[in-house]
């Protein structure tokens, strides 16, 4: 069995119900049907709900984050594209996040955003830089709106390829921002 960890995020409309129906729809589409009601527990875990700063664009609104892992049969590629379906159903832009002319990334707001941080098969991590997906999420060390509910609900994971627990991750990145919330 594999196990997929998640991190979902809202900046646009009722973002608490956002997050409910991508949840939801994960469930609904990523555990496998033969589970009993008894192995749910175990099938998947919700962080609380985390408001957190836009990263990397300016939004009159607060993100809504939560991490989410589940077990699932599916492989990286089909948990990709149920996500990317997932966020077309609740109405995300196809092109929220775009690139100026130097190639830099601009991102924008979202009404669900949902992301693969990490993947477990068989309870080995997944390492994978694909130019459609990448895993561990590239960019999930820097960001404690993704660090902090990951951390919630397994902050004892490793980072497969920092060798560093999610605990400590969080932990220094938040010994390395300033007062505004900026690294240093």
């Amino acid at each position: 069995m594999n196990r997929v960890y998640l991190l979902l995020g809202s900046d646009l409309g009722d973002r608490e119900q956002y997050l409910k129906s991508a949840s939801g729809r994960l469930v609904e589409e990523l555990l496998p049907d033969y589970l009993e009601v008894g192995e749910l527990e175990e099938a998947v875990k919700c962080s609380s709900v985390y408001e957190t700063e836009p990263w990397g664009f300016e939004s009159e609104t607060r993100f809504l984050n939560m991490a989410v892992m589940l077990q699932t049969e599916l492989e990286p590629f089909q948990i990709l594209k149920v996500c990317k379906e997932i966020e077309k159903e609740l109405g995300r832009a196809e092109h929220c996040a775009e690139y100026d002319a130097g190639g830099r990334r601009v991102y924008g707001s979202r009404t669900i955003d949902i992301d693969i941080l990490l993947f477990y098969r068989d309870g080995e991590p997944v390492v994978m830089d694909d130019k459609e997906l990448a895993i561990p999420h590239p960019r999930m060390a820097e960001r404690l709106f993704a660090l902090e509910p990951l951390a919630e609900i397994a902050g004892e994971l490793r980072h497969p390829v920092l060798k560093t627990s999610i605990n400590k991750m969080l932990s220094q990145l938040k010994r390395d921002k300033d007062d505004t919330g900026r690294i240093v």
